[in-house]
């Protein structure tokens, strides 16, 4: 009597598990059959929204179902990532941050969610960090930094803990040793109001300035990449004036909460995958709006992220900044 309970009970779970994975399979094979919510950490009109908008629309083309942007700024992307890792994981809410995701994880002293509850989709998009100034301030890096010698001077970045926010202390601070404070605000777009307006000396943006860089209503200093951007070529790298080594770029991750169905994680990989390579899309975003695309797994992805909260961990230390 024992062996034929334990053998119908076996016989049960084993049905239970075969009724899971067989609903499982058909969640992802009729997904999406309603409106996706693409939470950006950060305020609209900045580095990660204007890709998040893009992509949005064209999933939602794609899918045929709505895809709506949401902005959920603050705490350098942090409020956004965490609601979305304790978000249901059907694969209907998903979050766009940056860089900033990898560098909070050493940034912070304490965070109330961890990078582990959330699974990467795609990290299509990065751009080299751009400093650049008001017209009404030296318009060259190096008369830039000679001005800057005797004053204390103030730089914008879209928010505490993101890769522009570092990448300009570790200028600043340890190759140009000047004196500079931070600015921080909720978004690119404020950041670069600010810029435009005059109440800041300086920006340091992943995206967006070379509009008004291209318009005049900002001066160019330098660019942190291996090579100079095909929207700025006018604009010379760090390495070029003479602070070899120096390069920063922020990229644009796509992510869901980890216990999303990993048939829906690559369902979804997939179609950013078909979006950034389509041929007028990767023009329309690499060659007039500056993004650096790339091609990644949901495997590769994960690695990816894993390198660099290792890479941008090691800068915090470095740098020696906290946020309690």
């Amino acid at each position: 009597m024992r062996l034929f309970q334990g053998g119908v009970a076996g016989a049960l779970a084993l049905l239970a598990i075969g009724l899971a994975g067989g609903a499982q399979a058909q969640g992802a094979a009729s997904y999406p059959n309603k409106k996706i919510t693409i939470v950006v950490g950060f305020t609209a009109g900045g580095f990660a929204d204007t890709l998040a908008r893009f992509v949005g629309q064209k999933l939602s083309e794609k899918f045929g179902q709505p895809v709506v942007i949401e902005n959920r700024g603050g705490a350098g992307g942090n409020t956004a990532a965490s609601a979305i890792a304790k978000a249901d994981p059907d694969g209907y809410t998903l979050l766009v941050i940056t860089t900033a995701l990898a560098i909070n994880a050493t940034l912070y002293e304490k965070l109330d969610y961890s990078a582990d509850q959330l699974v990467p989709i795609a990290m299509p998009g990065s751009s080299a960090e751009t400093f650049s100034v008001p017209p009404d301030r030296p318009g060259t890096l190096k008369a830039f930094l000679d001005w800057a010698k005797n004053r204390e001077i103030t730089f914008a970045t879209a928010g505490v803990g993101t890769g522009s926010h570092l990448a300009a202390e570790h200028f600043y601070r340890n190759l140009a040793k000047i004196k500079a404070s931070h600015v921080p605000f909720r978004g690119g777009s404020l950041a670069m109001q600010a810029a435009l307006g005059g109440q800041v000396d300086a920006l340091t943006a992943s995206l967006g300035a070379h509009t008004h860089i291209k318009a005049g209503k900002l001066h160019g200093l330098a660019v942190a990449g291996s090579k100079r951007s095909a929207v700025l070529p006018d604009v010379p790298t760090f390495a070029e004036l003479g602070y070899p080594g120096f390069e920063a770029a922020s990229w644009v991750g796509f992510f869901a909460p980890a216990r999303t169905d990993p048939a829906i994680v690559e369902k979804l990989n997939k179609a950013i995958t078909e979006i950034i390579t389509d041929k007028a899309n990767e023009e329309r975003l690499s060659g007039v709006m500056g993004y650096t695309l790339t091609v990644r797994s949901v495997a590769e992805s994960q690695q990816f992220l894993k390198d660099e909260i290792a890479k941008w961990g090691q800068w915090v230390k470095n740098v020696g900044i906290s946020v309690k």
